[in-house]
């Protein structure tokens, strides 16, 4: 089994308005990630790494649960063992 965290992208941008981030430059900036990496975060098409997640849970004030999600996919037991 995989685990992996994705951002859920209604929560973010609401919390960004809500914080006057009306732009994905904006948020990279309070971020300080890259705007690609925004993009490709916020897209779907790159997986959030842990700068990510720690400057948006940091510089946003807000919890884990409140803007990721954890997805399990694959059979259990597959993928890296502990």
């Amino acid at each position: 089994m995989t685990v992996r965290v994705r951002v859920r992208v209604d929560a973010l941008d609401k919390i960004a308005t809500c914080r006057g981030l009306r732009s994905r430059y904006a948020i990279a900036k309070c971020l300080g990630v890259s705007q690609s990496t925004v993009g490709r975060v916020l897209d779907g098409e790159q997986l959030p790494g842990n700068p990510f997640i720690a400057a948006t849970l940091h510089k946003l004030d807000v919890s884990f649960d409140d803007v990721f999600t954890v997805e399990a996919t694959g059979a259990p037991g597959s993928g890296v063992a502990a």
